[in-house]
C-alpha cells in the first residue's frame, strides 16, 4: 500500500486530496493519515492542507522498497525488496529466504549492518545511510560449474553501474572488487546452494561506499563522494545497480560467459599488473596477462611459466 500511495502523490504536480487516494485504493480516511504519519517518521515531508489534501515536498534517501522500486524499469530484479533499518548481514538474511523458497530478484537490503563480511570472511564497514548493503537472490539455470563465474558477471555489472552514475574510472581487481584509483569503493560476496550438482540459488551480496567521508573508511577503500567531490542519491546507485544486474545476468544465460569474459577484461584493473599470491606452501609471483574461459587469473612467472588462479587473494606489486 506504501508503493501505491506515494506513486498516487507523485503523479500529481500539486497536492491529490484525501478523497482521491481513498476512492482509487479503497482506503479510509483515517488509513490515510496513518499512512502519511509513518511516511513522515521516516524522513519524508508532506504538505496536509485541508480540502486540497496531501503533497510530498522531499523524500528520505533511504532504500524504502517503494522508492526503490519507482520508475526502476526491471523484469524480475526487484519484483521484491526486503528492507530493515539494520540488520546482522544482507547476506544470512537472502540465505534464509532463498532456503524457503524466495524467487529470482528477490533483493535484500538495509540501512547499516552490525556484522556485514566481505570476501575471506573479512569484516565490512557499513555507515549507517551512507552506503548500499545488498545481497540478490538468483536462481540460475546453469550447471554447477559454470556459477562460479556468477562472480565475474556482478563485477562487471555493477563496476558498468558505477561508472554509468558517477562518470568516474571505476575497475574490477580480479576477481570481483571495484577500486576507483586502486582504492576499494565496492566489495562483493557470492554464496552458493547446492544440491549433488544442481544449483539451488545463489546469493549475490554487495556493498557500494557511496556518501562516506576519508574518515568514516578504511586506508585502502575510497567513495563516490571522496573521488567525484559530491553526494549521490542512493536510490539512483541502487537502480542502476539493479538494471545493470538484470541485464548482465540475461546476457550470461543467453549467450553465455564469452561475451562478459571479453567485458571484464576491458574493465580490468588486474590485467597487466604484477601479482602475488600468499599460500601455505609460499608465495606465487606473476604477471597476470589474462583471464581464462573459465574465469581464472593467468600468470606467467620470471621463469615464464604460466600459472592458473582459481581463487585466492591477487596482491598487487605495481599499478598502471
Amino acid at each position: 500500500m506504501q508503493e501505491r500511495i506515494i506513486h498516487l502523490l507523485r503523479k500529481s504536480s500539486g497536492y491529490v486530496s484525501g478523497e482521491e487516494i481513498s476512492r482509487d485504493l479503497n482506503i479510509s480516511r483515517a488509513g490515510i493519515w496513518k499512512y502519511i504519519e509513518d511516511f513522515r517518521r521516516q524522513g519524508y515531508d508532506i504538505d496536509a492542507i485541508s480540502r486540497r489534501g496531501y503533497r510530498i515536498k522531499t523524500s528520505p534517501d533511504k532504500l524504502l522498497p517503494w522508492e526503490v522500486k519507482c520508475n526502476l524499469g526491471t523484469k524480475t530484479m526487484g519484483r521484491e525488496i526486503v528492507y530493515r533499518d539494520t540488520m546482522t548481514s544482507t547476506m544470512d538474511e537472502a540465505v534464509t529466504l532463498g532456503l524457503v523458497g524466495a524467487v529470482a530478484g528477490t533483493v535484500v537490503c538495509a540501512e547499516s549492518q552490525s556484522k556485514g563480511r566481505g570476501r575471506l570472511g573479512r569484516p565490512w564497514v557499513s555507515v549507517s545511510g551512507k552506503g548500499i548493503y545488498a545481497s540478490v537472490i538468483l536462481r540460475p539455470k546453469t550447471s554447477l560449474n559454470e556459477v562460479a563465474r556468477l562472480t565475474l558477471v556482478s563485477a562487471v555489472a555493477i563496476c558498468e553501474a558505477i561508472r554509468t552514475v558517477s562518470g568516474l574510472d571505476a575497475r574490477i581487481k580480479w576477481p570481483n572488487d571495484i577500486l576507483i584509483g586502486g582504492k576499494k569503493v565496492v566489495g562483493i560476496l557470492t554464496e552458493l546452494n547446492a544440491e549433488m550438482d544442481q544449483v539451488r540459488f545463489v546469493v549475490v551480496g554487495f556493498g557500494v561506499n557511496v556518501n562516506m567521508l576519508a574518515s568514516q573508511l578504511p586506508e585502502q577503500a575510497t567513495s563516490l563522494k571522496i573521488e567525484a567531490g559530491q553526494e549521490f542519491s542512493r536510490i539512483g546507485v541502487f537502480q542502476e545497480i539493479l538494471r545493470s544486474f538484470e541485464k548482465w545476468s540475461n546476457i550470461f544465460e543467453q549467450q553465455g560467459f564469452a561475451v562478459i569474459r571479453q567485458y571484464w577484461k576491458d574493465l580490468s584493473w588486474t590485467l597487466g599488473q604484477s601479482v602475488k599470491f600468499i599460500e601455505p606452501s609460499g608465495e606465487v609471483v606473476g604477471l597476470a596477462f589474462d583471464l581464462d574461459i573459465d574465469g581464472s587469473l593467468l600468470l606467467r612467472t620470471a621463469a615464464g611459466e604460466v600459472i592458473k588462479k582459481h581463487s585466492g587473494e591477487a596482491l598487487h606489486l605495481s599499478t598502471s
